[in-house]
């Protein structure tokens, strides 16, 4: 019956983390080292919780990368839920590359240059350029490993909620990687989806973690949705212009 939970699926919120103090003040970007959420991303995360608010979650789990706790417990506080917290919803470990500059990787490793331009800055990552799947960071993960323990902790959470609804916080690669699972998709199809600071997916699974995408960047504002380039109306203003 529409609108009623049913006890062979899961609907899970996928929520990434708002945005976060990266770069630092000498153009680092970093993945692993604890890095706080902006002003602007604890605004985004409120955004969530709000939206997050209307709906009876049962729980919340996260990753406990720094921004993604920050997150996750504006968003407990808003409903009224304890976070549980778990490492594999991390993001993808970038080993010794982790607070590199874009002028670095641009002259060491080019091959790691979208890490920066489709990942940090939210580029156009079509055929050419995406961050590939496979390409592993000299010492770290490659998105295709984060994916087998990201699905793994987020088939455990499905199944341990079917009948219910849950709040998964985690990251935008490992969001995406979980999604392509979700739909079927190979992980090296993850680039597909934008994702937004702060913006939740809807998916309705069943015990396996496979299901339906009903909602994408549910939370967020056309200011940062499709990497920021989405043309803005110009407010008219008291004189008509």
């Amino acid at each position: 019956m529409t609108g009623a939970q049913a006890p062979d699926f899961a609907l899970v919120f996928l929520v990434r983390h708002g945005q976060a103090a990266v770069p630092d003040e000498n153009g680092r970007y970093s993945s692993e080292k604890p890095v706080p959420l902006t002003d602007a991303g604890v605004r985004q995360a409120v955004d969530a919780a709000e939206l997050l608010r209307g709906a009876n979650i049962d729980a919340i789990v996260s990753s406990d990368m720094l921004r993604a706790q920050q997150t996750a417990q504006i968003i407990g506080d808003a409903v009224g839920v304890e976070v549980a917290w778990d490492r594999r919803l991390r993001e993808v470990a970038t080993g010794s590359l982790d607070g590199a500059r874009l002028v670095d990787l641009e002259r060491d490793h080019p091959r790691f240059v979208p890490w920066i331009r489709s990942g940090f800055r939210q580029g156009f990552s079509g055929a050419a350029g995406h961050f590939d799947a496979r390409l592993r960071f000299p010492g770290g993960e490659s998105v295709t490993d984060a994916s087998e323990r990201a699905v793994a902790a987020f088939r455990e959470i499905a199944a341990a909620h079917l009948g219910g609804c849950v709040a998964v916080v985690s990251h935008s690669w490992v969001t995406s990687a979980i999604l392509c699972h979700v739909l079927g998709l190979p992980v090296t199809e993850y680039f597909r989806f934008g994702l937004a600071n702060a913006g939740v997916a809807l998916v309705r699974v069943g015990g396996d973690g496979r299901g339906m995408l009903d909602g994408l960047n549910l939370a967020a504002s056309l200011g940062v949705v499709a990497g920021g380039a989405v043309p803005q109306r110009v407010a008219l203003g008291g004189d008509g212009r």
